[in-house]
Parts: C-alpha cells; structure tokens; sequence
C-alpha cells in the first residue's frame, strides 16, 4: 500500500465523507530544496466523486485512485509509480510525493494553497517579451552539454512553452514574466521540472532543476532558425542488419517474438519504452491512435518495456495500468530494466539505444525502413503535428506498398 496523495486524481470510493472546502482551485508547491516549484490543480464533483487534476498550460492530469480517511488522503498517479500522500491543514493542504519507482525514500514535501492570480510571484511589470523561438544549450561548457529548442509564449505577465531535445521534449510548461525574469514549472505525475531564468536583448541565462535530483544552468538566444538534428538519423542498424530479432515476454507471460506469423507480411512499428517515461506515455497515446486507425490494413506493434524496479511483479502491475489507462490494443513486453545499455544489448543489431522512446519501422518484408529516436509531444505544437502527418504518411506508405 502506497503512502498518502495529492496531485492528478479521481476521488474514488471514499472512506468518509469529501470535506467540501477540497472543491476548487489549488495552487501546489513542491519543496525541492532550494527552489519552490509550483503547479496548478483543481478538485472538482464529478456525479458525487471527486477528481483531481494537475494543470500545466493546455494538459490537465486525472488521477483515478483516490482515498480519504478522516484527514488524510491518498492519491495515486496515473500510470507512474507515484503518488501524492498528505492531509488537510487550517491552511490548506500538505503532504508529501512520493515516487516509488526510484531506489530508496524518494519525496518531496508540498504544500497546497487556494489558488489567487499567479502561479509565480510577479512583483514587476513585465519588461521583456520572451514569445518565440530560442537556441538553447544546457550546461554549456561541460560534458553533459545538449542543445534545445525554446518555444515560449508570453501572453501579459503569463508564459507557456516547452523545449524540445534530440531524446524528446519537456512536456506543457506554465509560468510568469516579472520584470526580466522568466519563471516555468510543470508537474506531469512523474517529472517535477522548474526553470527559472533573467533575459537580457536577446538572450536568455538561466537554471534548471527536475525534483530534488538534479541542477543544471541553461543559456539561450533568439534564432528562427535553428534546427535539431534529423531525430530519424540518430539511431540507425549496424552494417550487415536488415531486420529486427527479439523475443520476451508479454503480461500474460507468454513468449512473444517479431518471427510469429502474426506479424508476418505486416507493417509493424516496435516501441522502445517504459512506464516510468513521460515522453513513453505521450507517443503510447499516439500509437494507440495508429494502431486503431491502420490495423485493418495491415498494422502491428509491438511495445518493448525497459522497466525501473528490481521486482518483476512491480514492473508486470505497472505495465498492465499503463495498458489499461490508454487502452492498448497491442503487445507490451517485459524486455529488461531501464537503461539505455541494456536495451542496445538486447536489441544488438542497433548502433545504440538513444532514448525512450525510440520507434522502428518494418515494412511488410521484414526489413527495418526508419527508426525514429525521442518523441515530440502534444506539447510541442506544431513540431508535434509535423510528426503526427509525417508518420500517418509514412506508415500509409508502407501498408501499400
């Protein structure tokens, strides 16, 4: 049993009665040590149940386990192995999230209050205008620097937007200007990102933290041009591959591999991924969307699961709420733990296994067309309904081919 929760959920089968002052709209503020990070949420009725959101820009999050006990509460997150665990106070609401997918005690503390005007402070009259494409380098200087699109959108002293990575994208982020400063936040159930940053002409200096585990500095400037690198050339077969050759185990236990007949002379798309992955969830709810609209013609996938605990039962229930949450009609399969090592060893026909997720393509013949590395989401805008199109396109290719 999971400790007590706050932050996406449906309220469901209560133990006593929902005090009505839950009702409305909630500003949380995760304590991540130095930082306060802050997101929005809103418990509202729905036919006699509580439901719980998380809110960060357009995406609002639903969480559908939910308990209440005198004053304490219980909420589990949906699809990841997390939960928010608290109780009502004289000020509002406290708590812990708890994210039980991480080795050891892994919490942050938060505290909720009724939503005002702002979810940052603004204490000046915005005096830059960050709407806009900008080139981005985290940690510039070092070993782990990586480059990134910002695309943010300043409406008043209100921000939104996100950054898009050659391995995915940072998800709906939401915020404020005040003054020259830039402040960004999101809370998706798994990831608790905060961003904060001062703009100067036509760049931009700031930090990055993502929960209580990481720090880094970002930099950035104003550049309509600026590109990624092709997310379809990044990962890519060793010479003398053609195909894919893999067999695990699906839920149910039983041994799946891409040689059964099932899965001959069709188009099929093979899903790196895992539970725990945020960017997983958002292409599984594409994906889903595929498979529906193209397997009458020809279409398969299969999801290979990259799972983060040690204990195989925990990895088999995860996977089976994230099946049940999106309704995925195809295989999911228990393929090894999360790492990006491992999934290259078990897929060893592959240079190497860049991101979850990473999606190959399979003509009707068996052989390997595209492989496509990381995922831009909804959140992304049009960078997102590029890749719906394009892929709809490509698949659409394949069927006939």
């Amino acid at each position: 049993m999971f400790p007590l929760v706050l932050v996406s959920a449906i309220f469901a089968g209560c133990s006593a009665p929902e005090p009505p002052n839950l009702l409305g709209k909630w500003l949380v503020e995760l304590n991540i040590g130095s930082q306060i990070l802050p997101f929005n949420a809103e418990v509202v009725d729905a036919d006699g149940k509580l439901q719980f959101y998380a809110i960060n820009g357009e995406e609002r999050i639903r969480a559908d386990e939910f308990e209440l006990r005198s004053d304490s509460f219980f909420v589990r997150l949906p699809v990841f192995n997390t939960a928010l665990v608290g109780k009502l106070t004289a000020d509002g609401l406290q708590g812990d999230f708890w994210d039980y997918s991480r080795k050891g005690e892994y919490r942050i503390p938060f505290k909720a209050k009724r939503f005002g005007v702002s979810r940052f402070t603004v204490a000046q009259k915005p005096s830059v205008n960050v709407s806009g494409k900008w080139r981005v380098v985290f940690s510039p200087g070092s070993d782990n620097e990586y480059q990134a699109i910002g695309k943010f959108d300043q409406q008043g002293d209100k921000a939104f937007g996100t950054f898009l990575t050659t391995t995915g994208d940072y998800r709906y982020l939401e915020g404020n200007v005040s003054g020259d400063s830039l402040f960004l936040s999101c809370f998706d159930g798994s990831h608790a990102f905060l961003f904060k940053a001062r703009v100067v002409d036509n760049r931009i200096e700031g930090d990055f933290w993502s929960g209580t585990h990481w720090q880094e500095n970002w930099t950035g400037e104003r550049d309509n041009e600026f590109e990624l690198p092709d997310s379809k050339t990044l990962t890519f077969l060793k010479p003398g591959y053609e195909t894919l050759d893999f067999k695990f185990k699906n839920l149910k236990g039983e041994t799946i591999s891409i040689t059964d007949s099932v899965y001959q002379k069709k188009v099929v798309i093979v899903q790196i991924m895992g539970s725990w992955c945020p960017n997983c969830k958002d292409e599984t709810a594409y994906l889903v969307s595929l498979y529906n609209k193209f397997h009458q013609q020809g279409l398969e996938i299969i999801s290979l699961a990259f799972e983060k605990s040690d204990n195989e039962e925990t990895n088999l229930r995860s996977l089976q709420r994230l099946k049940d949450h999106f309704e995925v009609p195809y295989e999911i399969l228990l393929a090894g733990k999360s790492s990006k090592t491992e999934a290259a060893s078990k897929l060893p026909m592959l240079n190497h296994v860049l991101s979850f997720p990473t999606s190959i393509f399979i003509d009707r013949d068996g052989k390997v067309r595209r492989i496509h590395t990381g995922f831009s989401g909804p959140g992304t805008g049009e960078y997102y309904q590029e890749f719906v199109e394009d892929t709809d396109n490509f698949v659409t290719q394949l069927l006939i081919e």
